[in-house]
């Protein structure tokens, strides 16, 4: 599977989450001010070649739920432009 192709197992979440939510409050949605400053964090310690095992995994992570995050928020921006 290449880097960012996303798995079916996320694209079956993705749409259950469309479907369950308004594309307004999927529009909506913002990580906490405390996982972004995480993820700036993270994302500093990348760039300087810091990081330890584990926050490659988390970085990882938050960098696969981002990719999840924006599928579903265009799909919501599609919903919304066939309404």
């Amino acid at each position: 599977m290449a880097a960012n192709a996303v798995s079916p197992v996320y694209q079956e979440l993705v749409e259950y989450l469309a479907q369950s939510a308004t594309p307004e409050q999927i529009l909506a949605f913002k990580v906490s001010a405390t996982m972004q400053r995480r993820a700036d964090e993270l994302l500093d310690k990348n760039n300087e070649g810091e990081l330890t095992p584990e926050e490659t995994i988390e970085l990882q992570q938050m960098l696969q739920f981002e990719r999840m995050v924006s599928l579903l928020k265009a799909q919501a921006a599609g919903m919304l432009k066939q309404s």
